[in-house]
């Protein structure tokens, strides 16, 4: 059996090409359109002092946030529905489908990872 085609590369993407979010300079993102699952990661260099860049939002399916540090300062402010929790340096994250939510880097460096489950590739 030959599993290339199981292979994708993530090509960089800005942020704002995802509804609900702004480019931030601090926030490098990598996305596959063809990968069969919705994700994206995002590299966060020496993030501080950021404005909110991600408006709360909602999906009608399940979402996983993973956040990997490079530095013990790595920190997110992750909202969901009325509660606000400051979160990191690594630390995943369940939201549930019809949640509303939202994720933006406070300070540090490191990896935001969103996987959406068993979502169809709609934010190119």
């Amino acid at each position: 059996m030959n599993f290339k085609k199981y292979i994708y590369e993530n090509e960089e993407s800005p942020l704002s090409t995802v509804l609900y979010h702004k480019d931030i300079p601090c926030i490098t993102r990598f996305f596959s359109n063809d990968f069969p699952v919705y994700h994206a990661i995002h590299k966060v260099n020496d993030a501080s002092n950021l404005e909110t860049y991600t408006e709360k939002h909602v999906h009608d399916v399940d979402e996983i946030n993973i956040i990997i540090s490079e530095d013990e300062n790595f920190k997110f402010r992750i909202e969901i529905d009325d509660e606000e929790h400051i979160v990191g340096p690594h630390t995943s994250v369940f939201i549930p489908a019809g949640k509303m939510h939202s994720a933006n880097v406070i300070c540090g460096s490191g990896y935001y990872i969103a996987i959406r489950m068993n979502d169809a590739i709609k934010d190119k």
